[in-house]
């Protein structure tokens, strides 16, 4: 059975690639706003447009590139973020550098993964 590698992204934090990326998922939440009284006869009514967006993406790889790990120490994790996909959609925003971790070093390269959490508002362009 093969593992699961996630989707080939090219992704940039801060303006700067990071090479040896994959898309190992992504979350899309809107939460919604429970707008329901007495009228609605015991049924759940909700706002059409949700109180909070949200952008999580998930990544791993396997890089000789430090800025994210350098981001998690200097304290500095919030960064524009963005990922460009094989289909030619983009997806860009500020992300707060949630969790990361590394592993298996060798050559110089070691085996990661974070998590990126949305701050603000997130640009979206369609591919082909």
């Amino acid at each position: 059975m093969a593992g699961y590698v996630g989707r080939t992204v090219a992704f940039a934090w801060d303006g700067a690639p990071v090479l040896g990326v994959r898309e190992k998922g992504l979350a899309l939440n809107g939460e919604a706003i429970d707008v329901s009284s007495d009228e609605d006869s015991g049924w759940r009514t909700l706002l059409a447009t949700p109180g909070q967006n949200e952008v999580n993406v998930s990544l791993s790889g396997v890089t000789k590139d430090r800025r994210l790990r350098d981001a998690w120490f200097s304290g500095n994790r919030t960064k524009t973020a963005t990922l460009t996909y094989p289909d030619g959609s983009i997806l860009s925003a500020t992300f707060y550098l949630a969790n990361y971790n590394e592993n298996n070093p060798y050559n110089e390269a070691v085996t990661f993964d974070c998590e990126l959490q949305s701050t603000g508002t997130v640009s979206y362009t369609p591919g082909s």
